[in-house]
């Protein structure tokens, strides 16, 4: 019986070994070097990034620096790869050479530490670049040991990404022009449809909700609309965006069935939480929706905008949550110590609860920041309304710092 139960316990380990083994996800970063004014650059970047999106289960790790160069990056690769949690890494750079485009790209896996791969794609010319993103989409699929089919990128959807991309780096604080102008011709084009979604839906009017529909008709030829993580969370965002526009619960409930069930496809992209804690939200379900945040922020912790989102909810009970809004707000200023919101929103909230200590430290900070940005305005951008309403907050800061002082002093 002793025998028994030792063979058992035995053959119950290898199984949890192997299971673990079967479900461990691997996560992948792409090195991002500075692609201002080469829209080639940006198009190798967000083709690799969404492909891997689309057709693996791969973890992408954001990469939110823009390194210096190609190879500041290939000589710390290693380091760089371990720093950011990563099992797979890969840095391309991009040249002109024999009258085409050369791609040299290093790709690292934590697996095999002292070893990488290091090629170079050559293409005749620039219609001919999505061949090469191929070739270092093929290498970063067998070094991961994808064993799923892989769809590449076909010459068409390359082809007509091509103004996309150029417009994309120069118009870009102004998507609605963008996605206008390039609508009609990208209507079947998935690559350019990831980034309109995204758009869709957080205006989510009636305009938008057609042109939704529209685009997950045109999915279907890209994607497995019962097997695909991406048309499911199409779907949710469809059913959001009418729950907004109408306001039928059966469209708010489908929205959050179908998020869920691109959850369950793939569960390490951080905006399939994020949506689906926006549509909670609708249904006032507060407790659901604080825990995907914190779950979208896990996987994505330097968005702030989203962080943002997540303090305004947790706001709606401050005496509960308090120290929670108190250290995501911090997690802002680590990331952009020069967030005015941040620092006022933890300056005023550290003098409500009577730590004038505190309170004060990041007065101080904020003070800084707006002589920064009077500066700026008075010696760069000439905005006299800006001007105006900087002096008037910075005198105000200026009268609680000493209100602060007279307190602590």
């Amino acid at each position: 019986m002793t025998k028994f139960i030792k063979n058992t316990f035995i053959i119950f380990f290898i199984l949890i070994i192997f299971t673990s083994k079967g479900f461990s996800q691997k996560s992948i970063i792409i090195f991002k070097t500075d692609y201002s004014n080469n829209y080639m650059n940006y198009a190798i970047y967000d083709l690799i990034i969404k492909n891997i999106f689309l057709y693996s289960n791969l973890k992408i790790i954001n990469s939110h620096s823009n390194y210096s160069s190609y190879n500041k990056i290939k000589s710390q690769i290693k380091k760089l790869t371990i720093n950011n949690n990563a099992n797979i890494s890969i840095a391309y750079q991009i040249q002109n050479f024999k009258n085409g485009i050369l791609i040299n790209y290093i790709i690292f896996d934590n697996e095999k530490p002292n070893e990488w791969i290091e090629k170079s794609a050559y293409s005749k010319k620039e219609e001919d670049l999505f061949i090469s993103i191929n070739k270092i989409l093929k290498d970063i699929y067998e070094i991961s040991k994808i064993k799923n089919k892989i769809t590449y990128i076909k010459e068409k959807d390359y082809i007509s990404l091509l103004g996309y991309y150029s417009q994309k780096i120069i118009l870009t604080n102004n998507e609605d022009n963008i996605y206008k102008l390039f609508y009609d011709f990208h209507k079947d084009n998935i690559y350019f449809n990831i980034d309109y979604l995204e758009y869709l839906t957080d205006k989510s009017d009636r305009i938008s909700v057609d042109i939704i529909d529209d685009l997950i008709k045109n999915m279907q030829n890209y994607i497995n609309k019962k097997k695909n993580h991406y048309y499911l969370y199409s779907l949710g965002c469809m059913h959001y965006g009418k729950y907004k526009v109408n306001v039928i619960l059966s469209d708010i409930e489908a929205s959050i069935e179908n998020y869920n069930k691109a959850l369950k496809l793939k569960n390490n992209y951080y905006k399939y939480y994020y949506r689906l804690a926006n549509a909670y939200i609708l249904k006032n379900d507060y407790d659901n929706a604080i825990k995907y945040y914190e779950e979208a922020i896990k996987l994505n912790e330097y968005d702030i905008n989203i962080i943002k989102e997540f303090v305004s909810l947790l706001k709606r009970d401050i005496n509960k949550n308090g120290n929670e809004v108190i250290s995501y707000l911090k997690k802002i200023i680590e990331i952009n110590k020069n967030d005015e919101e941040a620092l006022e929103e933890i300056s005023k909230l550290y003098e409500k609860i009577g730590d004038y200590d505190n309170a004060l430290i990041y007065y101080n900070k904020l003070f800084e920041v707006i002589n920064y940005n009077l500066y700026i305005i008075n010696n760069e951008t000439k905005d006299a309304d800006a001007y105006d309403r900087y002096i008037f907050k910075r005198n105000s800061i200026k009268l609680n710092i000493e209100s602060l002082k007279k307190k602590i002093f």
